[in-house]
C-alpha cells in the first residue's frame, strides 16, 4: 500500500471506513505552562469525519447574527470578565469577516502549509490530513524560506512528528475519562473583544470542529465506520434518518 502517512495500518483503516463516524479514546496533548502540562485529559469522543469545513463555516456565518449579545455579556460576567455591547459587536464583525474570507479561500491558516491531505494508493481520504516537514521549502506568496517546527527539525519531543495523521471532523460526543493531573489550561489574560469572540464561537457550529493527532506509539484507540456508529449509539447519540441525511449533505 502506498501512502504519505507514517502508519499504513491507520491509513488503511481510515481509507476503508470512508466518511462517517470515528470513535476515539485518546490522551490530549495539552499545553506546557511553567514546566507543567495542563489540559491533557484522557477523553472518549465520537467524530463525524469527512465533514466539509466550508459547510460548517457557512452554517456558523448564517447563525452569527442570532447570537444574543446580552447573553454573551452575562456569561462572561459570571466568569469575572467585564465586556460591553461594543466589544461583542466588534467581535461579531471580525468573525463575520474571517468566515467570509474562509469561504472565499483567502483566509489561510498560519499552519495550513504544514499539512497535506492523507493519500492512500493515489486516492485522497477526506476527514484526515498528514503533518509534513517543510524544511528547505519557501512561502509561495513571499518567496521567503519557511521555518520548520517539526520534531525532526527542532528536537522537541512534543513537536509534531512528520507523517502523523490528524483526524478532523465534527465532534458530536465527548466524555472525560481521566482529568488532567494539573487541571485545564490556564486561561490567558485576553482583551474584552477576544473574550467576546471566543464566547460567540462557542455558540456556533464551528466550535464543534476538532482535530486529533494519531501518532504511532502513543496511547489511543480508534474505531471507524460501523463500529464507531454502534459506539456512538451506545453513548446516547441516536443515529436516525435525520442524522444520516445531515452527514450525507455535510460530506
Amino acid at each position: 500500500m502506498d501512502t504519505n502517512a507514517n502508519s499504513k495500518i491507520l491509513a488503511a483503516l481510515l481509507s476503508e471506513a470512508h466518511a462517517g463516524f470515528s470513535g476515539l479514546i485518546i490522551t490530549k496533548k495539552g499545553e506546557v505552562r511553567g514546566g507543567k502540562v495542563y489540559g491533557n485529559d484522557r477523553v472518549q469522543v465520537t467524530v463525524i469525519s469527512g465533514f466539509r469545513y466550508e459547510r460548517l463555516v457557512q452554517k456558523s456565518l448564517d447563525q452569527l447574527p442570532s447570537v444574543d449579545a446580552q447573553a454573551v455579556i452575562e456569561k462572561l460576567a459570571e466568569e469575572g470578565h467585564t465586556v460591553t455591547v461594543a466589544d461583542v459587536e466588534a467581535a461579531r464583525a471580525e468573525l463575520k469577516k474571517s468566515f467570509e474570507r474562509t469561504l472565499a479561500g483567502t483566509n489561510e491558516s498560519s499552519t495550513e502549509h504544514v499539512f497535506e491531505p492523507l493519500v492512500v494508493n493515489g486516492e485522497t481520504v477526506r476527514g484526515s490530513r498528514v503533518y509534513k516537514c517543510v524544511a528547505g521549502t519557501v512561502d509561495i506568496q513571499t518567496g521567503q524560506p519557511l521555518q520548520c517546527h517539526c520534531r525532526e527539525c527542532t528536537g522537541d519531543p512534543r513537536a509534531p512528528q512528520p507523517g502523523t495523521i490528524y483526524l478532523q471532523g465534527l465532534q458530536v460526543y465527548r466524555k472525560v475519562l481521566e482529568p488532567a493531573a494539573n487541571g485545564p489550561v490556564p486561561k490567558a489574560n485576553s482583551k474584552p473583544k477576544t473574550l467576546a469572540k471566543n464566547a460567540i464561537r462557542e455558540c456556533l457550529p464551528v466550535s464543534r470542529y476538532v482535530s486529533y493527532a494519531l501518532e504511532p506509539g502513543t496511547d489511543f484507540i480508534l474505531a471507524a465506520g460501523g463500529t464507531a456508529q454502534v459506539q456512538a449509539q451506545a453513548n446516547g447519540f441516536v443515529v436516525d434518518d435525520k442524522v444520516v441525511q445531515f452527514i450525507a449533505k455535510a460530506v
